[in-house]
């Protein structure tokens, strides 16, 4: 199976940083990596996906022009970067995050979302992680799997179809398969 890279976009609406809201982690990672299973059965292989994900700075397509502050990851105030691998990136930029009804559009399986969190210098020091896993994996939420951690190392703090409520932000945003967007003037050509 081919998998496909991608980075997040937090939503503006999202619940509090204050923790009110959010969920509990639905399954974790770090030095045990594992498959995570839901419904029927439906896997995510993790240790592909970070494959995958670990060399997004060089293989995915940064979407972004500059970083941006987050207001809901990591307790907000990040700043950060969005990277989409290069077969989903004109699907990604165009959402418009001011009309996202007028933008729908569903992801196909394998899409990886990739939101790259900075240090105060501009460095990486960790980040998110959305893939679009396989039909029936978490029909709920649009089949979204989730992971946190130190992404260039490959090695996750947290994974699975619920994590610490990414399901709370992303899951009104149904209209663009649970993604944000970057409005247009903001995204790099």
């Amino acid at each position: 199976m081919t998998f496909l890279a991608s980075m997040l976009v937090v939503a503006p609406g999202c619940p509090s940083d204050d923790g009110e809201g959010e969920e509990e982690v639905g399954e974790t990672a770090g030095d045990d990596q594992s498959d995570t299973e839901t419904e029927g059965g439906v896997e995510v292989d993790e240790e592909a996906v970070l494959a995958e994900i670990a060399g997004y700075q060089d293989n995915f397509t940064l979407i972004n022009a500059a970083p941006f502050e987050s207001g809901a990851h990591a307790g907000g105030g990040i700043m950060v970067n969005v990277y989409v691998n290069s077969a989903n990136a004109a699907q990604y930029k165009s959402i418009n995050p001011d009309d996202p009804e007028g933008t729908a559009t569903t992801f196909p399986e394998g899409t990886i979302v990739v939101k790259e969190h900075l240090d105060d210098m501009g460095n990486p020091n960790g980040g998110t992680a959305m893939y679009k896993a396989p039909a029936g994996y978490n029909s709920d939420n649009n089949d979204w799997w989730f992971g946190m951690g130190d992404l260039l190392g490959s090695n996750l703090e947290a994974s699975g179809p619920d994590l610490m409520g990414c399901i709370g932000c992303h899951s009104p945003l149904t209209d663009t398969d649970y993604l944000v967007g970057i409005p247009a003037d903001q995204q790099t050509p």
